[in-house]
Order: C-alpha cells, then structure tokens, then sequence
C-alpha cells in the first residue's frame, strides 16, 4: 500500500511540472498499468489470510428420542481424529467424525421424524489460526461427572449452573483443508467463579471447505464429560444435543 501511494505522488508531481506531451501520456498509461497491477497483488495478498466462517447447527432432542440422534453416527466417519491423549477420549464419552455424503440427507430426514425437537444454528468467523468459541448453553444445569485428567484421578463435579463451549483453533492448510482443534470447556465452573478447561479431551480434526464435522455423544445414565457437555438443557430436564460444524472459506 505504501508503494502504491508513492507511486501516485510521484505521478502527480510528475504531470504538475511537466506539459502535456507524448512522452508525458506515455508514462501516465505506464504508471497507471502498474497501480492496477499493485491492486490485483493486494486482492491476491488479501486472499491468502482469507477468514474461515464456521457454521453451527445445534439439534436438541427429548431423551426419550435418543436412539434417533444416535442412529445418525451410522453417517458419520469417527476414524479421522487425532486425539491429544486417546484414552481420556474414549472415557469422556465424546464422539467426533465427519459426515458422510448421506449425511446431509439423513439429518434432515431425522429432523422431520422427531416429535420435539429444538434447533439452533449460529456461526462465528475466525481469522486464520484464530480460536474462538462455540456456544452450547449458557447457565446449565450440569451434572456430576467424572473427569480423569492429567495431575488428578478422579474429579467429581456436583450440579452447577455454568456455561458450556468448545473451544476451537481454525487454520487453513496449504492443501486447502481445514484444520480445527476442539477442547470443552465449562466456564464460571470452578468454585473462584473460572473457567476449566478440558485440554486432555483436545482432539485435532482435517476436513474439506463444506464437509460437516459432527460432534455428539453422552448417555442418562453415565456420569462423563458428554453425558454433562450435551445431555442437559438450561431448566435442567434431559437432553440429547448433536452439534455439526462446518467451515467455509470468506
């Protein structure tokens, strides 16, 4: 941009101390060539530290009607994470892949066959490798589970009233897939009022501009990390929440 300005001042300088001449059109025409070829490099410049918009859809069902958002993982690739500690993983509960072709199709199928659902679609735009937040319910009821992290065995968190998330880092690859790295977190959760945030559950996912990313998981019965990230809703009666993210480019 610098360059650019400079090159128009000397421009006008240029013309103001000289009369109109052949010469003189000539380098107008030349400088104004390499003005729009310093716009065409900026545009081009731009696009390469282009934002990734992340679309958000939350589906809420009554727990009676679970077995219907479960069936969907039947659509949906879980062999895709890169788990920062796998085996915290497999005891949270959680469930993460990547829908397949169907799984667009069979969503909406699902959606019309519930009888009381809620859905909620929401979206946040990060700048690439930016982090940002994804809502899932503020002030929940959430209740006990168990988390066994890295300096503790065992922690049994009682029934609270906070807030639920995923936190997630977005980069874009030279390849042109989308890198996203998910962490829950449970904000005003701690007793001073903090949030906790659960990094042994942080897992790293690759998916193409517009693939669905589905996340989910969690039983009535169990006490883990998904059972109390998306079993509950905020007045505290029993839920099934199955969130899909998608990235696009903007």
């Amino acid at each position: 941009m610098n360059k650019l300005l400079a090159i128009i001042a000397s421009t006008i300088i240029f013309l103001t101390g000289c009369e109109t001449s052949g010469t003189s059109d000539t380098h107008y025409d030349k400088v104004a060539r390499e003005i729009e070829q310093l716009k065409a490099e900026s545009e081009a410049a731009a696009s390469t530290g282009q934002n990734i918009k992340i679309v958000v859809n939350l589906l809420s069902a009554n727990i009676d009607e679970h077995f219907a958002i479960d069936a969907l993982w039947r659509y949906a690739d879980q062999n895709v994470v890169i788990a920062n500690r796998p085996e915290v993983l497999a005891r949270s509960g959680l469930k993460i892949g990547i829908g397949n072709e169907n799984f667009r199709a069979r969503l909406d199928i699902t959606k019309s066959q519930l009888k009381s659902s809620e859905e909620t679609e929401l979206f946040i735009v990060l700048a690439d490798g930016a982090t940002g937040y994804i809502n899932i319910g503020k002030e929940i009821y959430v209740p006990r589970f168990y988390h066994l992290g890295r300096w503790y065995t065992a922690v049994d968190y009682q029934f609270r009233q906070a807030g639920r998330s995923l936190m997630v880092t977005a980069t874009k690859l030279p390849s042109g897939l989308i890198d996203m790295e998910l962490t829950p977190v449970f904000s005003k959760f701690l007793s001073d009022g903090g949030d906790i945030e659960l990094t042994e559950l942080s897992t790293r996912v690759t998916v193409p501009v517009g693939r669905t990313l589905v996340l989910g998981g969690g039983q009535t019965a169990g006490e883990d990390v998904a059972t109390a990230l998306f079993s509950y809703s905020k007045l505290g009666q029993k839920k099934q929440t199955l969130i899909t993210v998608t990235p696009y480019i903007q």
